[in-house]
């Protein structure tokens, strides 16, 4: 599981990096809305970077109190 996690949450800080776009979306229906609104390029990458390094910190923390 750990594993996992690690590959996620490096998946997730690359996006972070990378990604140039970032929409508001609709948790409800799990699609974006009808008429996309576009957010800040800073606030898209900090969430993804805030999230991919909380996966990563949990992935390692798996892999390290493994037996």
């Amino acid at each position: 599981m750990g594993f996992f996690l690690v590959i996620a949450g490096s998946v997730a800080i690359a996006c972070g990096i990378f990604a140039k776009n970032f929409y508001d979306g609709d948790v409800l229906s799990l699609s974006g809305y009808k008429h996309e609104r576009e957010k800040s390029t800073w606030s898209g990458r900090l969430i993804f970077l805030v999230a991919g390094a909380f996966l990563l910190a949990v992935g390692i923390k798996l892999l390290v109190g493994a037996e």
